[in-house]
């Protein structure tokens, strides 16, 4: 026997109707209006919100401070959110911009860097439907600051900025301690060249340092200060494990990098990153001055749910056209069985 469960009271009457049709139970001829019925019911049951949100609305919270620019070219910046549903499935979206230094210098450069990359993640999220979107994205009064939070009845799982623009970053979780929040951090150095270079049309791949610095800082500590001159980036990562305090090297990913096909955005890890684990800080600020290095910025939330499936927008779309799909298919049949 065939069962059809509906979750939204509002719609129960004509999801019994529903039922009844696909049960037998009715035996009047299918409509337009029952087609129409069982495509909502269906609609209803894949997008139906949790009755009672568990997470509180901002209890994961993520703030990126941004910078300027400092190439006078396209370069690169993106960022990945991955949220996840309470007790379900976890979905991820990328925002991707461009960011030129001869575009972004006058007083307000700071606001409209900030307003571009929220605008490029919103654009990001439009083939997810508006009931999965479990994160908000805000600028506080114009100022140069990225806000990410969740909703009520979602939670933070990773959040990964990719930096090819060399502009001073700083990090926090709104006045509270990384691990006090059980928030992994982790830096991971690459080079430019990775996401600049054309095959074809550059004749060398550089895959070492030119010259410049890495600062980070720490709350109000001494920043650290690594010159980058002719060193590859396990070099560099190597000395900034020994000079941060609280710091690890390791050989495997905090978060996972490749998140679409877009090779301009994602490279493979290239076998070690600096980790923070346990950072007893409330701020982390970090800034390469190096144009052959890009860094990329990773934070890790607490996940109790981490072996659900990850869901893609566009794959919840096809999910969505296929079982219309499959509901059309099931009525033609019985249309045509029926005797004349």
């Amino acid at each position: 026997m065939e069962t059809v469960r509906c979750n939204n009271s509002a719609k129960s009457r004509q999801c019994a109707n529903v039922a009844d049709l696909l049960t037998g139970r009715d035996t009047m001829p299918i409509t337009l209006k029952h087609l129409t019925l069982a495509v909502s019911c269906l609609a209803g049951s894949l997008m139906l919100q949790p009755a009672a949100a568990a997470t509180p609305a901002e209890q994961d919270i993520l703030r990126l401070h941004t910078g300027l620019p400092k190439k006078s070219m396209d370069s690169l910046f993106s960022y990945t959110v991955e949220w996840r549903q309470d007790e379900q499935q976890a979905y991820h979206v990328t925002g991707l911009s461009f960011l030129n230094a001869e575009k972004y210098f006058d007083e307000d450069g700071r606001d409209r860097v900030t307003k571009k990359i929220i605008t490029s993640l919103k654009d990001g999220m439009i083939q997810l439907d508006p009931k999965l979107r479990g994160i908000n994205l805000t600028q506080t009064n114009d100022l140069p600051q990225l806000k990410i939070a969740n909703k009520a009845g979602y939670s933070l799982t990773y959040v990964m900025f990719r930096d090819y623009t060399n502009q001073a970053l700083s990090f926090d979780l709104q006045d509270k301690s990384f691990s006090a929040d059980g928030v992994k951090l982790a830096i991971d150095l690459v080079y430019a060249a990775d996401v600049e270079y054309l095959e074809k049309f550059t004749a060398h791949k550089s895959q070492t340092a030119s010259q410049g610095t890495i600062e980070i800082q720490i709350d109000q500590q001494t920043p650290v200060h690594i010159k980058t001159d002719g060193k590859t980036t396990a070099e560099l990562e190597k000395e900034l494990a020994q000079a941060v305090v609280q710091a690890s090297l390791s050989s495997s990913a905090l978060v996972p990098h490749i998140v679409n096909k877009d090779t301009r955005n994602n490279k493979p890890f290239d076998g070690s990153e600096v980790q923070l684990l346990n950072l007893a800080a409330k701020r982390i600020s970090i800034e390469v001055t190096d144009p052959s290095l890009g860094v990329l910025m990773k934070f890790k939330f607490q996940d109790e749910n981490a072996t659900v499936k990850v869901a893609e927008p566009r794959f919840m779309m096809g999910v969505f056209a296929v079982a219309i799909a499959l509901v059309l298919g099931y009525f033609g049949f019985r249309s045509r069985k029926k005797p004349l």
